[in-house]
């Protein structure tokens, strides 16, 4: 039965080349727009390497504290002091890592010539969170970490840059004029990983009064349903210090998993609500307006096919039979334009990738953030909302006319 309804759908299509051609069109434009925001929402949320753990990761950026008396407040990052203190013995998440990003310059022995590098200071803990390819080498460890010992870890392109197409293994690298031992070498990282990507990666107990600076903190769960006892172990610590301290109150924003922590630029609480309230907006106006004229189309096509509909119907078929063939076939549409919008999507992606993703033009884009579940499964949503709301209605009030109206086309128009 489906192989019959495919193979009349194929032969639909060539009798109304035109219209034909316009429903494709229509259909591709709308779910390339719509697949552009999931796409980007894929690559900017999807758990890949060496982002390995976004789905089951909160983060820290950033604090308030407000004096007692209501005199001064401040706002911003979170400080190591904080973490150090309150935040680096929560019993509930499987591993806790600090991390703080900056820019450096970065040199070798006797080069005089500096290069600006972006580094990201860390723990040993932030090796296990990641997953790295190493071309070279090995992370600093644990022992590294806690003697604060000057080790580095460089991104291949940099160690190119560094030291050409000799060995960078063991070589010394000043870092802001400060010798640090090269311990490893790993592959690029593509800066969609706003927390795997740098130049260079340090131990932060290496840097000169590290305990009073800024941090970010990543606090990754055994499981997401442990989310909310972490949170709650976040609010308890903030409670201890707000009884504690004489002067100042705390307030912790966060922890927020990996989608919210996106919306968290600034020192103060993300409207998560709000921007889930605004993408349901954007669909609704990308489907809707699509459907509304494709609509037109699907009339046009099923008001050729009432004496079929009619004859079909005095030889016994059902009318969601009817219903269901109608529906079926125009997916068939859908699905080819939906297939030609992905394609468009990823063009679109990639063409616009700075304004959309904030990416250089020499940046690249995982192909693994593409090719995902999430992303297939958005475009199979849309095509079948698409032929429902198109093609639905038109259908079901055309299973509705009467067998001699269908026969003899003496029916208003649907």
């Amino acid at each position: 039965m489906y192989k019959i309804y495919f193979k009349q759908a194929l032969e639909m299509l060539k009798q109304n080349k035109f219209i034909s051609i316009i429903t494709i069109a229509g259909t591709a434009l709308a779910i390339t727009m719509i697949m552009v925001i999931i796409v980007t929402e894929s690559i900017k949320n999807t758990s890949i390497a060496p982002e390995v753990n976004r789905n089951r990761t909160m983060y820290i950026k950033h604090e308030i504290k407000k004096s007692k008396d209501g005199s001064s407040w401040s706002m911003g990052s979170l400080y190591y002091k904080t973490y150090k203190e309150y935040l680096s013995e929560l019993a509930t998440p499987e591993y806790i890592s600090v991390v703080k990003k900056y820019v450096a310059m970065a040199t070798t022995e006797g080069n005089p010539e500096l290069q600006q590098v972006g580094y990201c200071a860390s723990d040993y803990n932030y090796w296990k969170i990641m997953s790295f390819s190493f071309v070279e080498g090995k992370p600093f460890t644990n022992e590294d970490f806690d003697s604060g010992l000057k080790k580095v870890v460089l991104s291949e392109s940099t160690a190119h840059s560094l030291f050409g197409n000799n060995p960078a293994l063991g070589k010394t690298v000043e870092v802001d004029f400060i010798p640090y031992t090269v311990t490893g070498i790993v592959k690029d990282v593509s800066p969609v990983f706003t927390f795997a990507q740098a130049e260079i990666y340090l131990p932060i107990t290496s840097l000169e009064e590290y305990e009073g600076g800024a941090c970010s903190l990543l606090l990754v769960a055994k499981d997401k349903d442990d989310f909310n006892t972490i949170a709650e172990e976040v609010r308890a610590q903030e409670r201890k210090f707000n009884a504690t301290s004489a002067d100042e109150n705390l307030t912790i924003l966060g922890p927020y998993d990996h989608k919210t922590q996106i919306l968290n630029t600034k020192a103060e609480e993300p409207d998560a609500a709000g921007e889930n309230r605004k993408m349901i907006f954007i669909f609704c106006v990308l489907l809707l307006i699509p459907a509304v004229n494709l609509s037109s189309f699907s009339l046009s096509r099923i008001k050729k096919r009432t004496e079929e509909i009619g004859i079909r119907k005095a030889f016994g078929a059902k009318r969601h039979v009817i219903l269901f063939q109608v529906l079926y076939e125009n997916f068939i549409t859908s699905i080819t334009g939906g297939v030609i919008g992905l394609i468009l999507s990823y063009i679109v992606v990639i063409w616009l990738k700075e304004w959309l993703l904030n990416l250089g033009d020499e940046s690249s884009i995982p192909l693994e953030t593409f090719i995902s579940l999430p992303v297939f499964l958005g475009v199979f949503i849309v095509c079948l909302l698409l032929n429902m709301l198109s093609a639905g209605i038109p259908a079901y009030r055309a299973s509705k006319i009467s067998i001699v109206d269908s026969i003899n086309q003496n029916h208003q128009q649907p």
